[in-house]
């Protein structure tokens, strides 16, 4: 990441925000290209009332569902501990690479609940 913010003679000059956004591109494409066939529709892990009890879910459910899925599950979680730290605020960018990050622990971690993925990212 250095290299986006170092300059030589020959090197244009790379802001924060354009490093930053470049990174998330590069995360969205690789997260989109990585997924696998056997994809499920979150609605899969619903019980027969249609809800999902995401305190059990898996890391390997959460990888097997569709991106977009995943997506919607990070920001539920987000807002779920950011309310139990009565926190009332987003940062858009650092929430989505947590999100990212979570799904990439969970790919490498399937047999993790996604709770503890999250609680291990934070730490």
């Amino acid at each position: 990441m250095a290299a986006f913010f170092s300059t030589t003679p020959n090197t244009p000059k790379f802001s924060r925000h354009k490093a930053i956004s470049v990174l998330l591109a590069s995360a969205t494409l690789v997260a989109f290209t990585s997924t696998t066939l056997a994809q499920v529709e979150l609605k899969t892990y619903a019980d027969e009332k249609g809800y999902v009890d995401l305190r059990k879910l898996t890391c390997a459910q959460l990888a097997g569902t569709f991106q977009e899925d995943a997506d919607f599950l990070g920001v539920w979680y987000a807002g779920w501990f950011n309310g139990h730290n009565k926190r009332h605020m987003i940062n858009v960018v650092t929430t989505k690479a947590g999100i990212h990050d979570v799904i990439v622990y969970c790919k490498a971690n399937p047999d993790k609940k996604v709770i503890d993925a999250i609680e291990t990212i934070l730490k």
